[in-house]
């Protein structure tokens, strides 16, 4: 179980939740957090749902924290170069962008003033994520909504199953995650150094499919910690009426 869900006591993730539960939970804090992803290679040592597990787990973490209620994963990945390879599936933007209005619609009917939409997999956002928001106001939505990316928080970085997002998942849920196929140190990568290794010249190569800074010796749980934990508080200070810029 992930770090934060393991410290549950009062259910949170809407799923699991009774309608009594849920009215609690609505009456202290109305919000709604909505983990979005996709099904997609991330390394050997990575499981392909890293992006839904990254984010759902972060946005416990956050209802732990300050209140409000966890959607389901949605694990709908729209680009991002992975699309044709093994265990990676992605979907159109128009479907998405449809399917984030209508969730927006619904969450609004049911009392929810703020809803916060993660994704672990960042294409989404640029993709369908601001543009199911944009439809949802032009349809005459009033509810906050806020779309982001955990890598445009500042001081939290990003990539592709390497370096930040092999250590979001040592600290979030290293149950998920084999690291000894990432035993192979012979050319590892220095602290800063950025390698694309989708090449299929790097088939079988512990870091094939990565985009980023080396995971072997540079991937830590501390590192993991932090990412979360600032992206934690940003969301806080969202929800208290601090706006992002991007926003």
């Amino acid at each position: 179980m992930g770090h934060y869900s393991s410290q549950i006591q009062d259910e949170v993730r809407l799923e699991r939740m009774r309608p009594s539960q849920i009215d609690a939970a609505r009456s202290r804090r109305p919000a709604i957090y909505v983990p979005f992803g996709a099904m997609e290679w991330h390394g050997y040592h990575n499981p392909v749902g890293l992006d839904c597990l990254k984010a759902h787990e972060q946005l416990v973490g956050l209802a732990l924290k300050v209140g409000g209620v966890v959607y389901p994963s949605v694990y709908f990945g729209s680009e991002g170069g992975h699309g044709d390879w093994p265990h990676s599936y992605m979907v159109s933007a128009e479907a998405m962008t449809t399917i984030v209005s209508e969730l927006l619609t619904g969450f609004e009917r049911d009392g929810y003033e703020a809803a916060i939409l993660v994704s672990g997999h960042y294409p989404n956002r640029g993709q369908y994520l601001d543009a199911g928001i944009e439809r949802f106001r032009e349809a005459g939505g009033k509810m906050r909504a806020l779309a982001i990316l955990e890598n445009q928080v500042e001081g939290i970085d990003g990539d592709h199953a390497a370096k930040y997002e092999t250590a979001s998942l040592m600290f979030l849920d290293p149950d998920t995650q084999d690291l000894s196929t990432l035993e192979q140190q012979d050319d590892v990568g220095g602290p800063d150094e950025k390698i694309n290794w989708m090449d299929p010249s790097f088939e079988g190569h512990p870091c094939y499919g990565l985009v980023g800074i080396d995971p072997r010796q540079h991937a830590t749980r501390e590192v993991g910690q932090s990412s979360s934990e600032r992206l934690i508080d940003r969301l806080q200070a969202w929800l208290d009426g601090e706006d992002f810029p991007e926003s």
